[in-house]
């Protein structure tokens, strides 16, 4: 298939992260991770438009909430955004010594549970954990020994869970309980040593194709449940970060990239990093998983 990409907004991010589609906004959400912007933007389809909303501190993930509103994951933890009044209430969550991680991406499972991932607020040891946070706000360590916690997904039958570790560059897959919201059964998906690039974000279509973004690979790759790759879509710009399914067919992907650790000449050469774009493939995604 011949890709055709379309920037989306103007909006320059020095780490774009965690799209979300809002099928009621007709919107995608996403944020700059960058020591500075602490920005959150919504992207609207029918008006072509972008807002943009200051945040208090650096966010990573979104998700989105049974009545419409959004979870923001910030570094040390939750809040609620409004997506009306754009005002934002913190929410504290126990368990997570943030002296020690940040928080990064997150993933909704389909009984409305919010799975998180984190990493040392360092970079310099392997300390990360992927949490599950129960009702009360209450994390539970669910795995560990993890360098860069990214993205979170599930297969359409629930099955098995995905989860991505950027650094050395690997994607687990574990046996998944929906019930009783446990994992089991770790082993590695795709190891990603001899490629180009790591793994970052990651969404799932409703064939069971898991879809990631190579960071540094300057591709998504389109993977079977069996590990195999069924495609390598190459990118115009080299560090895309994450991606979600979104529009009104849920058959388009929007990508966040990042312009972090790029030359200006890099920039000059891939106008599209940095930016929000998008384009239409041969599958279909499924609506966000609800909190």
């Amino acid at each position: 298939m011949n890709y055709e990409f379309k920037q989306c907004s103007d909006e320059l991010n020095e780490i774009g992260e965690g799209p979300l589609w809002h099928p009621e906004m007709d919107s995608v959400y996403w944020v700059d991770v960058g020591l500075k912007p602490l920005k959150l933007f919504q992207y609207n389809l029918s008006t072509q438009k972008t807002q943009v909303f200051q945040l208090p501190s650096r966010a990573s993930s979104i998700r989105l909430k049974k009545d419409g509103n959004l979870i923001l994951g910030f570094q040390k933890g939750l809040a609620i955004f409004n997506v009306k009044t754009h005002e934002i209430t913190n929410i504290e969550v126990q368990g997570i010594d943030f002296t020690q991680e940040r928080l990064n991406d997150s993933e909704a499972d389909s009984m409305g549970r919010l799975w998180i991932g984190s990493f040392d607020r360092q970079l310099k040891n392997n300390i990360g954990r992927l949490y599950k946070i129960d009702a009360n706000l209450q994390a539970h360590s669910m795995d560990g020994a993890m360098m860069m916690s990214n993205g979170i997904a599930w297969s359409p039958d629930d099955k098995t869970l995905y989860f991505c570790d950027s650094r050395p560059g690997k994607i687990y897959a574990y046996d998944f309980d929906i019930e009783n919201g446990t994992i089991s059964n770790k082993r590695i998906f795709m190891d990603f040593v001899g490629r180009k690039g790591r793994p970052d974000g990651c969404t799932m279509d409703l064939d069971g194709f898991l879809w990631v973004a190579e960071i540094d690979g300057g591709q998504l790759l389109k993977i079977r449940n069996d590990s195999y790759i069924e495609e390598e879509i190459c990118l115009p710009v080299k560090k895309p970060t994450n991606l979600t399914f979104g529009g009104k067919d849920l058959d388009t992907l929007f990508i966040t990239s990042m312009t972090f650790g790029l030359s200006n000449e890099e920039i000059q050469n891939q106008p599209l990093s940095g930016k929000l774009f998008c384009c239409k493939v041969n599958s279909k995604g499924k609506l966000e998983n609800l909190i």
